[in-house]
């Protein structure tokens, strides 16, 4: 409803705009009526309490630290998996030498 009567306010001052000055102002009534209905439909900033902003940004970083520590966690685990498959190759290789002496 809102809506309609945003564009129903800009219709009648860009109709008047043009009535008043005759035809030779009709682009001017044509950029009267975008720009009513633009200033109109923008939609200003809404105050936020510093409290919930210091809220959300911690939210963030926790996220932010959550996220690292899973990464860091990540890497340790393909080292160390990496490392133990290092370890079965090399008994591998040392039990197959063994068997080969034989």
């Amino acid at each position: 409803m809102k809506a309609v009567l945003k564009i129903l306010f800009a219709c009648i001052v860009a109709g008047a705009w043009y009535h008043l000055n005759g035809k030779e102002e009709a682009p001017v009534a044509i950029i009267l009526l975008i720009l009513i209905l633009a200033v109109s439909f923008i939609r200003m900033p809404k105050y936020q309490d510093p409290a919930t902003r210091d809220a959300y940004r911690q939210k963030i970083q926790e996220a932010r630290e959550r996220r690292i520590a899973i990464e860091k966690k990540q890497k340790e685990e393909k080292i160390l998996l990496k490392k133990q498959q290092k370890e079965e190759e090399d008994f591998r290789k040392q039990q197959l030498k063994s068997k080969l002496k034989l």
